[in-house]
């Protein structure tokens, strides 16, 4: 047998694997040397060997050092968490503001009565963003069925296909969404006449329904070119058969470039309307516009510039020689990153509930209570609602 190393055993999935989660590499117990060649092993003892010495390592399960062993452990209780925690309080936006709210707007007796058409349109828009957090956090059930057999996947290719698709329609409509609720804010900011009072009310329901479908048109592909596929003795979801630069492309630019130039230029317009405001009321209302459009960028900043920078140099590393040394870790810092893709899903409701000033004086009321009283503008009936302004009570 020629020489291996069990730490590299699954490095042949390279940035195409997206439609499982990968196993963290285990600690290197020794240096590799740079002509180390990669070789099939027996699932129970693996061998690692430099030029001076070779020894076996015993292995738990399915090509598992005890250190694999319990990263994966820990990765599928991550996982869990992230999925009951998201569910759950994305669940709770969805009821709280298209269910619940839209029932109490009904017995009062027209939608027109209890919000305005600026809360109605952030109402919409934030219903779909948790739409598609929930998209993307469904398909961590697959991936919690992966980590349970040692890293290989059980489900056949029609459930590969699926979880490969909702990744790309999540991360798609998620990317859109954010950009049109910027976008949003700022019109509402520059025409506040036009957006509350002139816009048809159908009309955000529509940008919504047609952003569904571009992500779906652009997440179609990966149906078609994901498949299961044989490495080191396990069955691996890849999103494709070797490196597709289209999809990459693609992804990068729709995915992560577009929003970021959004979100870029609607703080650069909040910022330069703040400067040129003239009443106290208006720069008030700018700041607190300009204080939520800085925490949803900073939200994206941080868990996503690290899973596409990584999916980028991947990209650069493909088919270069002298990258080799770097794969690994690169794989490993993807595969990292991604749990920050799930993590920003399972904490943006925590966003929408707190960006809103006064919220905290009501937070021993119920959760729905509170996401609602984010976007309702009405607010002079009772007295719990009067511990909200007007001007506060909008995301």
């Amino acid at each position: 047998m020629g020489p291996f190393s069990c730490s590299l055993g699954l490095l042949q999935i390279t940035n195409h694997c997206h439609g499982s989660p990968q196993p963290l590499v285990s600690i290197f117990l020794h240096h590799l040397n740079a002509g180390m060649d990669f070789v099939s092993s027996t699932r129970r003892t693996m061998t690692l060997s430099t030029p001076n010495q070779t020894g076996p390592i015993h292995k738990l399960g399915c090509n598992k050092t005890w250190q694999e062993e319990i990263g994966r452990v820990i990765q599928l209780l991550v996982t869990i968490v992230i999925f009951l925690v998201g569910v759950f309080l994305n669940g709770l936006v969805v009821w709280a503001l298209a269910l619940r709210g839209r029932g109490r707007l009904t017995r009062r007796g027209s939608a027109g009565e209890g919000e305005t058409r600026g809360a109605s349109s952030f109402r919409v828009y934030v219903v779909n963003l948790a739409l598609a957090d929930l998209v993307l956090l469904l398909r961590t059930p697959l991936m919690m069925a992966y980590l349970a057999d040692n890293c290989s996947w059980p489900l056949g290719l029609e459930a590969c296909k699926l979880v490969v698709f909702l990744r790309g329609l999540g991360l798609y409509a998620a990317a859109f969404l954010l950009c049109a609720v910027a976008l949003e804010r700022c019109l509402c900011l520059l025409r506040p006449v036009w957006a509350s009072l002139k816009r048809p009310r159908w009309a955000v329901p529509l940008v919504c329904g047609l952003l569904w479908v571009l992500a779906s048109a652009l997440a179609a592909p990966y149906v078609y070119s994901a498949l299961v596929k044989g490495v080191n003795g396990t069955k691996q979801c890849l999103d494709s058969d070797g490196y597709s630069q289209g999809l990459f492309v693609t992804e990068t630019v729709a995915g992560f470039l577009l929003p970021l130039t959004v979100f870029l230029g609607s703080n650069l317009a909040v910022l330069w309307t703040a400067r040129t405001a003239t009443s106290s009321s208006s720069t008030q209302r700018m700041v607190r516009l300009y204080r939520v459009l800085f925490l949803t960028m900073l939200l994206f900043l941080t868990c996503w510039v690290p899973y596409f920078t990584c999916r980028f140099l991947q990209a650069l590393a493909e088919g270069r020689p002298d990258w080799s040394g770097h794969k690994i870790h690169l794989f490993t810092a993807k595969y990292v990153s991604s749990f920050l893709v799930y993590l920003k899903s399972a904490l943006n409701p925590v966003l929408y509930v707190f960006a809103a000033r006064g919220l905290g004086r009501t937070i021993w009321a119920t959760l729905p209570s509170n996401i609602g009283k984010v976007f309702n503008e009405e607010s002079t009936d009772t007295r719990s609602r009067r511990t909200l302004k007007r001007g506060d009570s909008q995301i």
